[in-house]
């Protein structure tokens, strides 16, 4: 029924007249693409820029999820860099930044989601105003850009930019400008919708002799 669901989505954006299609219908149709979808897996590439250094660094890896809150973020470039979602904690493992040390965060903990597309599909119409951004070729995907501004401030980012497939509804890019300035933009380079994860990239192992810095027993600013 799945696979019928997401085939209905990707034939109804083929027989559209693309011309025509608002910021809303394209949000729209990405909220009714993401209902079919139970997990997902592929490769990513981050690009992180600040503005002020006028310095860029880019990352590369691999990804799993399984919705609604699952994540599994496994960087080859830096390589050993993780971040883990599992539900109630997040794990950020970063020792290309923070060597030694992992934190464990409460998901939710600061009042915002490290799933970042759950917070472009969440009743987008009442929190976002929302602005065409363009066409664009993502690898070989053809998408529409959509400019997100939240009516409310939010701690994940001022303002997003998200490019969403025309085929399939699936975003396969969105930037970021996160409180700080600094402009984060992620390309999905390979999403597979549906596919079969790993329950145990969900599980965070620590290496040995790294030091835990648990959020849940003293929350930052506590």
């Amino acid at each position: 029924m799945r696979r019928i669901l997401v085939l209905g989505t990707a034939l109804a954006a083929i027989g559209a007249p693309l011309q025509a299609q608002t910021p809303e219908s394209v949000i729209a149709r990405a909220v009714t693409a993401y209902k079919s979808i139970s997990s997902m897996r592929g490769t990513f590439e981050q690009t992180l820029r600040n503005p002020l250094t006028g310095t860029t660094h880019t990352a590369r890896g691999d990804f799993q999820q399984r919705f609604p809150d699952r994540l599994a973020v496994l960087f080859s470039d830096p390589k050993g860099d993780q971040i883990v979602v599992n539900g109630a904690v997040a794990w950020l493992y970063l020792p290309s930044t923070n060597p030694g040390q992992a934190m464990k965060v409460p998901v939710g903990a600061s009042g915002g989601s490290l799933n970042i597309t759950e917070q472009f599909l969440t009743s987008p119409a009442a929190r976002f105003t929302m602005k065409d951004a363009g066409t664009a070729m993502i690898g070989d995907r053809a998408t529409h850009a959509v400019l997100l501004t939240p009516k409310t401030p939010i701690p994940e980012f001022s303002q997003a930019t998200v490019w969403v497939d025309d085929a399939s509804g699936i975003i396969r890019q969105f930037e970021i400008i996160e409180p700080t300035g600094l402009v984060r933009r992620i390309r999905l380079v390979d999403a597979r919708v549906n596919a079969q994860v790993d329950p145990a990239v969900f599980q965070f192992r620590a290496p040995k002799g790294v030091q835990i810095i648990d959020h849940s027993v003293h929350p930052p600013g506590h």
